[in-house]
């Protein structure tokens, strides 16, 4: 069952004269572009909390049985908070945005293991492709802490970037418990505010519609016992909303 932001629908008329204002009233763009920031700035704040406290106690307790792998993992841990707090791109590549998920990652297998597995099926054309900053990785970390959080058995997540011609597909697909499609969409709609419900799927789709119009939000797919897949499609190339030029340099 796919399950579309009801504000997608709601407010298409109102978001389709937005944007053609943005093009022609610079005050207009100069709100835009501060929007894009504010719901950038609280999907910062709402990713912290959820794991870097338990991340760091991992690392902790693997210190005495093994300091380099805990050496690796504060590493790990130090390159993705910086790419989480970095504010001078709106849009990545997506490979950038694939070793921060690829950070995260290895941060949750040091507290869960083997329960914890990822696959990826990425199309090697589109690694250069612009996303939104912070715009796969929630949905990877939603996929983890519901899968995880709901059986001892594990998750399985695969990560799929597919070529489609002049756009590209990223989706996070998981074999979890799935959800209500009701629930979902309130929350989507911004009805339901629970800090435990599926974090970050709403602000994805706000910063998605906000830079590439109303039909290009988040689209899920899910029900109970039966997973879920959340997914969006982006342009090859796309001029952001935000111009800056300043590129990120991390290095161990």
């Amino acid at each position: 069952m796919s399950v579309v932001s009801p504000e997608v629908n709601k407010h298409i008329a109102d978001d389709d004269a937005a944007a053609a204002s943005a093009q022609t009233d610079p005050d207009q763009a100069d709100v835009s572009a501060q929007l894009l920031a504010a719901q950038l700035r609280t999907l910062r704040a709402q990713i912290s909390p959820h794991f870097l406290y338990n991340a760091l106690n991992a690392v902790a307790a693997i210190i005495p049985m093994d300091p380099h792998r805990a050496r690796e993992l504060l590493l790990d841990f130090a390159d993705f908070t910086r790419y989480t707090l970095r504010h001078e791109a709106d849009t990545v590549p997506l490979a950038e945005e694939l070793t921060a998920v690829e950070h995260y990652v290895e941060l949750e297998r040091a507290r869960f293991a083997q329960r914890l597995r990822i696959s990826l099926q990425i199309a090697p054309e589109v690694l250069n492709a612009p996303i939104p900053h912070l715009s796969l990785q929630p949905l990877v970390e939603n996929a983890v802490q519901h899968g995880l959080g709901s059986t001892a058995e594990g998750v399985n997540v695969l990560i799929t970037a597919a070529d489609e011609g002049t756009h590209v597909l990223v989706s996070v697909e998981d074999d979890g418990p799935g959800t209500d499609p009701a629930r979902l969409e309130q929350l989507l709609a911004g009805e339901v505010q629970d800090k435990d419900t599926h974090i970050g799927l709403r602000n994805v789709d706000l910063r998605l519609r906000s830079i590439y119009g109303p039909s290009g939000g988040l689209t899920c797919e899910t029900a109970p016992g039966a997973g879920m897949r959340a997914w969006f499609r982006v342009p090859k190339f796309h001029a952001p909303l935000i111009d800056h030029h300043t590129a990120f340099r991390g290095s161990r």
